[in-house]
């Protein structure tokens, strides 16, 4: 992978940072076979990494029982969206209506707001992806769906675009769309105003909406 425009933006103590430095070389030099390094990855996650998943996992169980698509706003390298079709074929693998729909520029933020507290990585250009990463992305997420059950039905899509643009347009073409869960991790204000406005019709009782943090 090319390397992205900034450096990420962290707020790690000196000490961890050192610390993570070590667990890179170990991951660089481990000593696994890489069939046994894929079901062993969480030997080099760290615990803030678990939580997220966790948390994933927290927000799609309570849309179980509830109808629709769950959208990521915000999809950067695409662990939420790879991370909802896993959870999606744990959880009901028979549901092939339960598509995940991931909405990223892919190129970074265009820019930055008023209304948005800039920092190393929210600035324009902030959050970029190597070039060509959305067609890696997306083998990644045909080969998780060909894991599982019915595995003929795509189940997943990447929209690549400004969501002030892409979302309105999206759901315009799709008006049948009903949203069970929407999370939002796009860190700036008139874009994620922009997309809640435009899910509104489109929600349910019982749908969820997150903001990261």
């Amino acid at each position: 992978m090319g390397e992205t425009k900034y450096k990420q933006q962290s707020r790690a103590s000196e000490e961890q940072v050192t610390a993570r430095e070590k667990l890179y070389a170990l991951f660089d030099e481990s000593p696994l076979p890489r069939e046994d390094l894929l079901v062993n990855l969480s030997l080099y996650t760290r615990a803030s990494v678990l939580a997220r998943t966790f948390f994933l996992n927290e927000m799609y169980e309570l849309i179980i029982d509830i109808p629709g698509c769950v959208m990521e706003f915000g999809t950067w390298w695409g662990q939420g969206v790879v991370t909802f079709e896993s959870l999606r074929a744990i959880h009901e693998p028979y549901n092939h209506t339960r598509r995940v729909i991931g909405f990223d520029t892919f190129s970074g933020y265009p820019e930055i707001g008023e209304r948005d507290r800039a920092s190393e990585t929210i600035t324009a250009g902030g959050y970029t992806t190597s070039l060509g990463y959305r067609k890696h992305l997306e083998a990644l997420l045909a080969y998780h769906e060909s894991e599982n059950v019915m595995s003929q039905i795509k189940k997943h899509e990447l929209v690549e675009g400004d969501v002030r643009e892409t979302v309105p347009r999206y759901l315009s073409d799709h008006p049948e769309t009903i949203v069970a869960l929407a999370f939002f991790d796009l860190a700036l204000y008139e874009p994620t105003k922009i997309a809640i406005e435009a899910i509104k019709p489109h929600l349910v009782r019982g749908s969820v909406l997150e903001i990261g943090r």
